[in-house]
């Protein structure tokens, strides 16, 4: 089956502060362990997050780094354009090479709580619309936990600082990201999600999208009921952080060794975790591939 994760983070240098000349190829070799054929749409990670923190023309290098993965594995990565709305030109220009030149699909992740920035702002408003203008989606961070506890997860005002962007800019296309997940039950952490975008607009909106993370989350069961499923993306904000070699596809975020992880991490463990909690197979293809292709226009 064909599978595309919307969330993945890449670098090319490790924590050790080590370059790593063959990003690719042990990319490439976390992708071709799987029998599903996946598809990452990638983004910046580690020092680069600082680089496109503190520099204007972070953004760009970032990208231009990120170009130069998706080119030698076409049909198989895929950009996304992360930009810091703190340098608004810079922004605008980093937003028109990766839309206009490099073909990158979409806009994000959005990581107003690392970057320093509102999304009901005029600056992402401005950002915003352009992104409507390429027609591409905004990746919007929304914590998985809503903890509380440290600036990434504070989802429940995140939320409600989107809900102000989307007041600016209705007619773009959002992505929650990695917004249902963990082991949180009665209720799941998303429950708090869905029920305040539904107390806000009544429904799920039509140009809302919703990533899973952690597919063993109860929050898949109550994202199933809640939310239609032609809305659900995977998105597992798997990361590069650990090796070469890589962790294998499916670890799920912050899991340190394969001992660690709770199952099997493959496209078929998710898949299960998928029907145990009520997919059909249909929903399962709609969730594992045909929804984020439709969403980024991926037509190969």
């Amino acid at each position: 089956m064909k599978w595309i994760d919307t969330h993945i983070h890449v670098s090319d240098m490790g924590r050790d502060g080590k370059r790593r000349e063959n990003l690719l190829d042990d990319l490439m070799e976390v992708m071709n362990r799987e029998e599903a054929d996946l598809r990452f749409v990638i983004s910046p990670d580690g020092y680069w997050n600082r680089i496109v923190a503190q520099e204007e023309d972070g953004a760009l290098r970032a990208n231009e780094f990120i170009h130069n993965l998706t080119s030698g594995a076409p049909h198989r990565l895929y950009g996304s354009c992360f930009i810091n709305p703190n340098f608004l030109d810079a922004a605008l220009k980093t937003m028109e090479i990766c839309f206009e030149k490099y073909g990158f699909v979409q806009l994000g992740e959005m990581l107003q709580y690392m970057l320093g920035f509102e999304m009901n702002s005029d600056s992402v408003e401005t950002i915003v619309k352009r992104a409507v203008d390429y027609d591409v989606p905004v990746q919007v961070h929304i914590s998985t936990s809503n903890r509380g506890e440290h600036a990434s997860s504070f989802g429940m005002e995140q939320l409600h600082d989107l809900f102000g962007c989307v007041q600016r800019v209705p007619d773009a296309k959002y992505i929650l990201a990695h917004a249902v997940g963990m082991q949180d039950d009665n209720p799941p952490v998303v429950d708090q999600y869905l029920d305040a975008i539904e107390k806000e607009y009544g429904k799920f909106p039509d140009n809302f999208w919703i990533e899973i993370r952690d597919f063993n989350s109860p929050g898949v069961r109550s994202v199933l009921t809640r939310v239609p499923h032609n809305r659900i993306i995977a998105g597992t904000d798997w990361t590069t952080r650990i090796g070469p070699p890589f962790l294998a596809y499916g670890t799920i975020f912050d899991v340190k060794s394969p001992e660690e992880n709770p199952f099997e991490p493959c496209v078929a463990s998710m898949v299960q975790f998928l029907k145990e909690a009520g997919a059909t197979d249909e929903s399962v293809r709609l969730i594992g591939y045909e929804n984020a292709a439709r969403l980024l226009k991926i037509r190969e």
